[in-house]
């Protein structure tokens, strides 16, 4: 079963600190242009605690993560960051505009029993890597804490949950301890729940729920490894904050849930002439039509058929198209009927794994969420060549989760991204 639980949260006092210069995005979406930016914008800016800049001089008793946790502590002792007085389960919402259409998207922040991943009730439908995991476990053990929320997904038939969040967001009598707009326009609002009849039902609704993660695997799994090795370092008996991780868990349902689509970057394939590498792409046809396309004919036909992808080299774009039965003979083997239905699978097997060279080699792919920003790229001869995919679907994210299969890494970008900063669990 899930165990969920409220706490006191830290967060920034919006007496001493203006929020919207004091957050960020989540650290491993920040560029290192844009670390620098956050650097700049306020010398309280949460990115100074989780993406500490590193310095030639860094010894094991200063470095980036000593440093954060001494902002934490500084910014604690000067009243910039303060703890709730009471207990509570916190209502996030954040409101956007899409083509000039407005959207929220609404969920819980509580605390969450650590449990081994894809052991339980807890699912994850990405793979993770060693090195994030280490860094993130070094941060999470030095600063004693959470600081970030893990984005998580559940599906309330219900709607008990959704009824007490409308209740708390369109209250009189109910003010919100958060409510700003961040760089990107976006208005961001925070609740906090003390009721214990509320909370109670809360907790009672989510019991027999899964918990699919949706962003943040890899701060889990340290979280979890924390616990595991805490827990060894203190025996004694008795349930430890560290126990829970800090959860964002917003319903399936909610109608402002969108994943988009992350593109990838390529390099390091053999002849960087243009039209060589368009020659060398032949062994492509094999498994794809393959038609020179216009800009936005190419994204429509993305958008609308499967197994359909762009590619652009520099001045040209592409349309692939899979050519009929392909997919059920050359994919990988033991693998689902579900997994082998991803776009991002069949794009990785039949495209980028035939390339020639040297591009699956590390640093050689870049993921990157902008359009422009990937033909950019290619266009200053950064990298040799983009594909474009349409993003995957939350009903296949959950089958696969379900079957404790696990997509490709950077399978899905779910967007807007919390904002870091709004809330802090410390342990001590």
């Amino acid at each position: 079963m899930v165990d969920i639980r409220p706490f006191k949260g830290f967060a920034y006092n919006p007496k001493k600190v203006n929020l919207s210069s004091v957050v960020s995005p989540p650290y491993d979406v920040i560029s290192p242009d844009q670390q620098e930016i956050y650097y700049n914008q306020n010398e309280h800016n949460i990115v100074r605690v989780i993406l500490g800049k590193e310095y030639l001089d860094d010894s094991r008793i200063n470095n980036k993560y000593t440093r954060a946790r001494n902002y934490i502590d500084k910014w604690i002792q000067e009243g910039a960051i303060q703890q709730a007085d009471s207990k509570g389960i916190y209502v996030y919402r954040q409101t956007f505009s899409v083509n000039d259409k407005t959207h929220a998207i609404t969920g819980i922040v509580t605390l969450v029993r650590l449990e081994e991943m894809d052991k339980g009730n807890i699912l994850p439908h990405e793979e993770t890597l060693f090195a994030p995991k280490l860094d993130r476990f070094n941060l999470m053990d030095t600063c004693k804490g959470n600081l970030e929320f893990i984005y998580s997904l559940y599906s309330d038939q219900t709607c008990l949950i959704n009824e007490i969040l409308t209740q708390t967001i369109f209250s009189d009598s109910l003010v919100p301890c958060l409510d700003f707009k961040d760089e990107n326009g976006i208005n961001q609002q925070m609740w906090q729940i003390t009721d214990d009849a509320r909370i109670a039902q809360i907790i009672e609704v989510m019991k027999d729920k899964p918990v699919f993660i949706a962003d943040g695997h890899h701060r889990y799994e340290a979280t979890f490894k924390l616990k595991t090795e805490r827990s060894i370092r203190d025996p004694k008996p008795g349930d430890k904050p560290y126990n829970y991780i800090m959860m964002l868990l917003v319903d399936m349902n909610d109608e402002g849930l969108m994943i988009l689509p992350t593109y990838r970057l390529i390099k390091g394939i053999q002849d960087t002439s243009p039209e060589l590498l368009l020659e060398q792409l032949k062994e492509l046809k094999d498994s794809f039509d393959i038609s020179q396309s216009l800009r936005d004919e190419m994204f429509e036909a993305i958008e609308n058929e499967q197994y359909s992808f762009g590619m652009y080299l520099r001045g040209n774009f592409y349309l692939l198209r899979l050519k009929q039965g392909v997919a059920d003979e050359q994919l990988l083997l033991g693998k689902s009927k579900e997994y082998q239905s991803l776009d991002v699978v069949v794009l990785h097997s039949l495209v980028i794994n035939k390339l020639p060279g040297d591009c699956l080699d590390e640093g050689n792919i870049a993921y990157v969420k902008d359009k422009e920003a990937a033909i950019a790229s290619v266009d200053t001869g950064e990298y040799q060549l983009a594909l474009f995919l349409a993003p995957a679907k939350l009903s296949q994210l959950k089958t696969l989760s379900l079957n404790h299969e696990k997509m490709p890494q950077k399978s899905t970008y779910f967007w807007p991204k919390p904002v870091s900063g709004l809330l802090l669990y410390l342990w001590e």
